[in-house]
């Protein structure tokens, strides 16, 4: 029986793929046994007449795979076109390897025969062949799923921890970065990725601005790219990284300066449909090209099981005019798009850039997963676990998919060894989190910060062990020895325009909690706000004022006055001022301003023409009654896992400010909840990835657990597992 497609919506493009050849199917070529969750790939003996072969309403390649046990997978087929890269000066370049050609990618997931029946339909009709193959036997792990609701797994119960970073596009080199990535992420035990398929990718996106009839933007799907990142995820099977593919950056609907919408494929001025930006959500067109585009990334990139998840938008809260019901309604149809596509089920998600998340979003039904994006953050760490224990609660697997101090520098130069990496991911791991916190600066960040948290991880199973966080409690092993005087923090304040009056004594601030931007007197004349602190300190410390970024609209001028006294007069000029308005963060630095034992009077001004972000800090004049640690922990049925930091060992204290915080002395740590047995207690050093004690404790009815801890430099991270468990 001959089925007609049903007319296209609108007219079709006539891209530079149309052709017209009879419609035709020649018969199906397959091997004989094909691994269970394997990859075959069926390169499809058809021609047709099409104007646009990624629009299923002119041309469309389906199959269903009948598995052993009954159960059927419709599968979609997709257009392609092979290519060849050569690197030349120092630049990916790639060149076509053949002609263009139909293909299917089938992972078989059940073993025994399979059926494979293949329809090829254009206007004019159908035509249908089928063929069989065997599905064997073999040591592949399969699609990762949500397993008891708070954690990942594979379908024989094995569980999966995304260890990985952010790598959303490459340099001029491409897909041989990623092979260098890969590489090095794999040797050093990580196994996730997130990868950046929005249009504004250089590397990976799979439409490219630029007009239908040239193949380009919106509803075209770029070869060339799809290529590569069937390169790329070639890459990450063979290193066994598991990847989130992002199809979408709020930028692409965000107007203004920092935005993209300017150059969007959706724009109606780059052959889009959408004349204003707002109408992405509502465009019965934008949504039929979004299921076009789904269908394709479904066919070509679906029966791959290294592909974690699909996550529509990256921090979708950005876009202008952000509407959270417009904006759930339409990820719920496209996520209904996806059931009738993704025969795999893939895990879906969405991400939204405000640290305390939105739980319309995160919230979505259709939706498996919740993401935090801590960008800014003066600690990382404490931003990882405090969000991670708010959003334990929430009734999905969530972890801290983007951590970064900023979003304006990688800071491979002043942090090598990854710090920014390597606090959020074990502060992850102590809190239950479902994954480690992926760095924003992946490529920047050394593979070696993954070696420790993969190692200390290693057996652990986060489906059974049913973790749940606990308090730590900790004491001075010795109780006479002094405990040293911590700092007062002045940092991250709320933006005031007036100025400002506090006092501090015996550590205390008592006033106004300064603002954390200095206005100067020029432009903004009317919100200069100088601070002004009288502080009484018993012995010889210092006030510190750190400069962290500067307007690009002007520059500014910071003075210190101590005492009717000028100390610090430095002027922070605006190089390209009325060219370019980035903030300027070459400035950023600590100034020192000595005190002596009495009462001072400090004032802080800007003088200059804009703002200055600034904090302050006191040395030394908080007095301590507990050992200056941090410390996280969950408990398991059969294993503990805690990590412990210096308090004041923040990456802004040590990377920004140049500080090396006092040791911690040797330390008791408390804990409770544990099941009564003998446990084998680890002591961790986290950076060079291994134990460096181990003994063995008793635990009674009452679940306490008392471990010893020796001076901690940094950081240290403690493993208790039940013997017999």
């Amino acid at each position: 029986m001959i089925l007609f497609l049903p007319p296209p919506a609108q007219a079709s493009f006539r891209t530079p793929y149309a052709t017209q050849e009879r419609l035709r199917l020649g018969p199906l070529v397959l091997p004989a046994t094909v691994p269970r969750f394997g990859l075959l790939e069926v390169d499809v003996d058809a021609s047709a007449t099409y104007d646009d072969p990624f629009d299923p309403a002119e041309v469309r390649l389906d199959a269903t795979l009948t598995l052993s046990d009954g159960r059927t997978l419709s599968i979609p087929g997709y257009f392609d076109r092979p290519f060849r890269r050569t690197l030349v000066d120092g630049a990916e370049r790639l060149e076509p390897d053949g002609p263009t050609r139909w293909r299917l990618r089938i992972c078989p997931t059940v073993e025994g025969e399979c059926r494979l029946r293949v329809v090829f339909a254009d206007r004019t009709g159908e035509r249908v062949e089928n063929a069989t193959f065997r599905c064997a036997a073999s040591p592949n792990k399969g699609f990762v799923t949500v397993g008891d609701g708070k954690y990942f797994a594979f379908p024989d119960g094995t569980s999966y921890w995304p260890l990985g970073s952010n790598l959303a596009s490459a340099g001029p080199r491409g897909t041989l970065d990623y092979d260098e990535w890969f590489g090095n992420l794999g040797a050093h035990g990580a196994n996730y990725a997130r990868l950046s398929l929005s249009p504004g990718n250089a590397t990976l996106a799979t439409e490219i601005y630029g007009r239908a009839e040239a193949g380009k933007g919106i509803g075209q799907m770029d070869l060339a790219n799809a290529w590569r990142l069937d390169h790329v995820l070639a890459v990450a099977r063979e290193k066994g990284i598991y990847t989130t593919l992002v199809l979408n950056d709020s930028s692409e609907l965000r107007q203004g300066e920092r935005g993209g919408w300017d150059k969007a494929v959706e724009n109606s001025d780059n052959g889009g449909p959408l004349r204003i930006w707002r109408d992405f959500w509502s465009s019965e067109t934008m949504s039929r090209l979004y299921r076009n585009r789904l269908r394709y990334l479904v066919a070509r990139y679906g029966a791959d099981p290294h592909v974690f998840a699909w996550e529509f938008w990256n921090e979708v809260d950005r876009v202008t005019e952000f509407d959270p019901a417009t904006v759930r309604d339409w990820h719920q149809r496209m996520a209904r798009t996806l059931d009738g596509l993704d025969a795999y089920r893939h895990l879906r998600t969405t991400s939204v850039g405000a640290l305390l998340g939105m739980r319309t979003i995160d919230l979505i039904p259709e939706l498996d997963l919740m993401q935090t994006h801590a960008v800014g953050n003066a600690d990382p760490a404490v931003a990882t676990a405090a969000q991670q224990s708010r959003k334990s609660a929430w009734g999905k697997p969530h972890f801290v998919g983007v951590v970064a101090p900023d979003g304006a520098s990688p800071h491979a130069e002043d942090d090598p060894e990854g710090l920014q990496a390597h606090d959020p991911i074990w502060a992850s791991l102590a809190t239950g989190a479902s994954g480690g916190a992926a760095p924003l600066w992946g490529s920047s960040v050394p593979a070696s910060a993954y070696d420790g948290p993969s190692r200390f991880l290693a057996g652990v199973d986060w489906g059974q062990e049913r973790f749940r966080q606990t308090d730590v409690v900790l004491s001075p092993a010795n109780p006479k020895a002094p405990v040293p005087n911590g700092d007062l923090v002045l940092e991250d304040g709320p933006v005031v325009t007036n100025p400002q009056m506090a006092t501090v004594s015996k550590g205390v601030l008592s006033g106004a909690f300064p603002s954390s931007v200095l206005h100067g007197i020029v432009n903004h004349a009317d919100l200069h706000n100088p601070f002004m602190l009288r502080v009484r300190v018993d012995r010889p410390t210092r006030f510190e004022v750190a400069v962290r970024t500067v307007s690009g609209e002007g520059g500014a001028k910071l003075s210190v006055n101590l005492d009717g006294v000028v100390v610090l007069d430095k002027d922070f000029p605006d190089p390209d001022w009325k060219t370019k308005t980035d903030d300027l963060s070459q400035y950023a630095r600590v100034f020192p301003i000595t005190l002596s034992p009495g009462v001072h009077t400090v004032v802080v001004e800007n003088k200059g023409v804009d703002w200055v972000r600034v904090g302050y800090r006191l040395v030394g004049v908080v007095p301590r009654t507990k050992t200056p640690l941090s410390a996280w922990a969950v408990v398991g049925d059969g294993t503990v896992m805690a990590w412990l930091r210096v308090s004041d060992r923040s990456w802004r204290a040590v990377i920004e400010q140049k500080r090396n915080p006092a040791p911690a002395p040797p330390t008791v740590m408390r804990l409770r909840g544990l099941r009564s047995g003998t446990w084998r207690t680890e002591i961790w050093d986290t950076w060079a990835g291994r134990p460096v004690s181990t003994v063995r404790t008793k635990v009674g009815i009452d679940g306490g657990v008392r471990v010893a801890l020796p001076t901690i430099e940094r950081d240290v991270a403690v493993k208790l597992v039940r013997e017999g468990a």
